[in-house]
């Protein structure tokens, strides 16, 4: 059985990757990396529940710091991969030197590029990346434009490192993905390489946690709307999003997929999306908290949540040809989330 590492095994889109592949047709088996042991023992009960017993295909190996240089180098000498899918990006948002910003983004792309070229087995390394290497975010919601991959974030290394915690982000997420491709180009690997770029990622919360305060970024606000924390719904600063379960198939996809190498894919669901259809799909599946899910509108948006003046749009059809991508619909993604945390508790203490 051919066998496929994924890095931040523990994360909310990775356990939805382990979960894609160990359900491919194609067998696969999945070594992926955590901080420590307990990480690993938790998500692969977590998985259990959704995989049976092919979550026996799936092991862990530890890496307690994936910004060292030789982080990956143990996993790699000591299995035959015939594929890397690099889901941990760390990022420091509250470095106070501006280097520790991008810093460690850059420097774990290119550690796992490194360490992956030369070696025979490996035939793709696919990185998940984002749509905030794509946004030009000055723009704002950019009506009637639609977002491709030959789209780059103009964003400068100044500005990056000028301490807005925004830009820094976007910064972080360019230049590591910027990285990747100038390693490409520089080093001509054994490899080829591939890109993800999702925007907003939302859906089934799948991954190991015992309440909802550990839950991601996106996931958390969106569990911000459903108990009520939100009284408003929110001004709205990405117009497209993706099921995360789309996103792991991009992913499990992209191991084989005839003609996929060396591309650039934007992830992203056929429509966009507004802040409003999220309490709207709250309120119409979830009586019990209806309540307590806000309606009204912030200024500068329609009666149905769009901005005035229009927004912009990404176009998902490269994935469509080359990935054989499919993409689910809002407002069942607002559901697989709703279902996934309503009965979990506020807090773990």
């Amino acid at each position: 059985m051919s066998k496929v590492l994924v890095t931040g095994g523990n994360g909310f889109v990775a356990a939805q990757v382990i979960i894609a592949i160990l359900s491919l047709e194609t067998p696969y088996s999945v070594v992926a990396t955590v901080r420590d042991e307990i990480k690993g023992t938790q998500t692969k009960e977590a998985l259990r529940s959704k995989l049976g017993d092919k979550v026996d295909n799936l092991s862990f190996a530890v890496v307690p710091d994936i910004e060292a240089d030789d982080a990956f180098k143990a996993v790699m000498d000591n299995n035959d991969f015939v594929a890397v899918l690099h889901t941990a990006t760390p990022f420091h948002l509250r470095a106070k030197d501006p280097k520790e910003i991008t810093g460690p983004a850059i420097g774990s792309t290119k550690s796992i590029l490194k360490t992956a070229n030369g070696r025979a087995s490996i035939k793709r390394v696919i990185i998940t990346s984002s749509f905030a290497s794509i946004v030009d975010l000055p723009q704002g919601t950019r009506p009637g434009y639609k977002y491709t991959e030959k789209d780059w974030h103009p964003i400068t290394w100044e500005k990056t490192h000028s301490g807005d915690p925004v830009d820094a982000y976007y910064g972080a997420k360019t230049w590591a993905e910027r990285a990747a491709w100038d390693f490409v180009k520089e080093e001509n690997p054994t490899f080829e390489l591939i890109t993800l770029c999702p925007p907003m990622v939302f859906g089934e919360v799948a991954q190991y946690i015992k309440s909802a305060d550990q839950l991601n970024t996106s996931s958390a606000s969106l569990y911000n709307v459903l108990v009520g924390k939100d009284k408003e719904v929110s001004p709205q600063a990405v117009m497209i999003w993706v099921n995360v379960k789309d996103l792991a198939k991009a992913h499990a996809l992209a191991i084989a997929a005839p003609g996929a190498g060396n591309h650039r894919f934007l992830i992203a669901g056929d429509q966009p999306y507004t802040n409003k259809e999220i309490s709207d799909a709250f309120i119409k599946h979830f009586p019990e908290f209806a309540p307590k899910v806000p309606t009204k509108l912030p200024e500068g948006v329609d009666a149905n949540g769009v901005p005035i003046g229009g927004r912009y749009t990404g176009d998902n059809s490269l994935s469509k040809q080359l990935l054989g991508m499919t993409y689910q619909n809002f407002e069942d993604t607002m559901v697989q989330f709703a279902d996934s945390v309503k009965n979990l508790p506020a807090t773990s203490a």
